[in-house]
């Protein structure tokens, strides 16, 4: 009897958390706390240290994303996106650069919301302001030298940016990201050059309701 109880006292206290989640779980649904949507979006990029200056490595970003609501203005945002950046020589320069560096990268944002919307049937916030931190996994590579074979698998940055709803669903958005660490360090006779990628990024924003 004393070992039945054990049991049933035993998966008493398994329920109890099972069901308090289960209960705030479909509570949160039903306050509609969770969003996302989508984005496409179209790139310029540069490399700091790689002889060569200005945003003229075309690439496109996709982005799937998800949004918890925090408050009435606030969200926290994360995204799984593929984005194509680099860098890219002009006639104009004296050195022959290419880099094509493609990423998968997983940004966590705060989101701040204003200027609110109230004639349309829903009411929804027209500007949305966003910055936070990424984190990149280099997924393939190219350059003219070879280098980039041993640039860093891995990158930290941080970005922000803005979206503007020109209804309840649809947005433009625009965005500047930069690498924290840098992806190669080499040297040039007596300095140390660190490469640093970053790039601006303008695109279209759906969200889901």
């Amino acid at each position: 009897m004393n070992l039945q109880k054990a049991i049933h006292l035993r998966m008493f206290k398994t329920l109890i958390p099972v069901i308090v989640g289960m209960l705030l779980f479909s509570n949160i649904l039903e306050s509609q706390t969770f969003g996302g949507g989508l984005q496409v979006s179209g790139c310029l990029s540069q490399i700091d240290g790689d002889k060569v200056f200005g945003f003229h490595k075309p690439g496109y970003q996709l982005a799937v994303y998800g949004n918890a609501k925090i408050s009435k203005i606030t969200d926290l945002e994360i995204q799984f996106s593929y984005n194509q950046r680099g860098s890219r020589s002009t006639k104009n320069d004296l050195y022959d650069i290419k880099f094509n560096l493609n990423y998968l990268d997983v940004p966590i944002l705060f989101v701040v919301k204003d200027w609110i919307n109230v004639e349309a049937d829903q009411e929804y916030y027209r500007m949305h302001f966003f910055g936070g931190f990424s984190v990149g996994k280099l997924i393939s590579s190219s350059s003219f030298s070879g280098v980039d074979k041993d640039f860093k698998p891995f990158d930290f940055s941080w970005l922000g940016g803005l979206k503007y709803f020109y209804s309840e669903n649809w947005a433009l958005t625009a965005r500047y990201t930069r690498s924290i660490l840098p992806i190669y360090i080499y040297s040039d006779g007596n300095r140390e050059i660190k490469m640093i990628s970053y790039f601006i990024s303008l695109g279209l924003n759906y969200k889901f309701n």
